[in-house]
This record gives structure tokens, sequence and C-alpha cells, in this order.
């Protein structure tokens, strides 16, 4: 990959260079002004080309590493969806990257790089003068898809751990099947919730004040 110059020191400016997308630029602005395309269709557009430059730089067999043939035409978009979305079996995320490891792209280098939305934000409003005030900072949905990244990558780094320490000889187990939980409690009312129970209920069992009886 190219060294990052100077002419953006953000992290996705950083990755436009790193990764050679030039262009890039153009087409996120085309897109924001255009098509209307939201900050996270922008992210994972990115994070796409992003993912598509490490595979051409490897000369990756998308196929194999696919673990048999894609109808679709989009194949490093089905590859990115496999990779990124929340509802990946990690057994399947963790055969996909050992796989692309073999064919030499260092996937948690190319997963560091990936942007996220508010890094999106960051971008079009300083570097590239777009305004996207009309977007709010952050939504439901947006603290949602969070946690449920953080949650499914902390998954990935403990079964990663373990695939490890068994390659190395440090460990002697049968299959694994790794599973994250997430509990919060609020500390005056005393109740417990799974992250997505609490944003839907959108509230704790606390009493709500400043309401007449």
């Amino acid at each position: 990959m190219s060294e990052p110059t100077d002419s953006c020191s953000c992290k996705v400016g950083r990755s436009i260079e790193s990764y050679g997308l030039g262009g890039l630029d153009a087409e996120l602005v085309g897109r924001r002004n255009e098509s209307d395309a939201s900050l996270r269709d922008l992210a994972d557009y990115t994070n796409r080309r992003i993912l598509e430059a490490a595979l051409d730089a490897a000369a990756v067999d998308l196929s194999d590493a696919l673990y048999g043939a894609v109808d679709d035409d989009d194949a490093v978009g089905v590859l990115y969806d496999v990779l990124a979305a929340d509802d990946t079996p990690t057994e399947r995320v963790a055969r996909v990257r050992t796989r692309l490891t073999q064919q030499g792209v260092d996937i948690d280098e190319v997963q560091s790089d990936w942007v996220t939305h508010t890094t999106m934000r960051t971008h079009l409003n300083e570097c590239l003068a777009v305004d996207t005030s009309r977007e709010a900072s952050i939504t439901l949905d947006d603290g949602r898809d969070t946690i449920e990244w953080a949650r499914n990558r902390c998954a990935s780094v403990v079964e990663q751990t373990l695939e490890r320490l068994r390659n190395a000889g440090l460990l002697t187990t049968g299959p694994l099947e790794l599973s994250v939980t997430i509990q919060v409690t609020c500390t005056d009312c005393g109740s417990s919730y799974r992250p997505d129970e609490l944003l839907a209920e959108r509230a704790c069992d606390c009493p709500v004040t400043g309401q007449s009886d």
C-alpha cells in the first residue's frame, strides 16, 4: 500500500491514500449530493472499496475465499457482508478470515482501516466541506448497530485467540462454540437488561420525574 500524504489527515483520507483509492472523494460527494446516500451507506461503500483494494493487491481468488462460486456479480460486496454483518455466524467469519490470511491478506489491518458513519461525517464536514447537519448525531439504530458490532468483534477476538493457542499447542479442546452476552444494570433501580431490550424499552424502571400524579 502507498504511504498516506498530508492532503487529508482524517481516517477516511488516510485510507484513501493507503489503498490507492483515487477519485473516491468525488464519488462520496456525488453519492451524498445526488443520491442522498446516508453516512452509513457511504461508510459501507468506502469499506467495500478498501476490502476490494486489499483483495486485488493479494490476487485473492474470491470463490475460494467464499467457499464456493458466487453467483452475485458483486463478489466483493458478498464477502464484505459476510465479514461485516451482525448476523453472520462467528464460525463462518472465522473460516473466511483464516482463508483470506492464507491468501496473503492482513484482514486485521483491513478491518482496522474500515470507517464508521461518524468518521465519514467528520471527513465530509471537515475535509470535503459537505454539510451533514440534517442527520442526527446518533439514532437508536446507530446505537444498536454499534453495540452489536462491538459484541461480535469481542467474540471474534476471543475466538481467534483461542484458535491461535490451539495452533501453538498451548490449548487442547474439541470444537468450541463461543457466545458473548452483554448485560447492563441501572445502579439506581437495579433493573438489568440486554442492550437490545433496554433500547426497545427506551428507559429503565426508575420513576419518571416531572410528571403529576
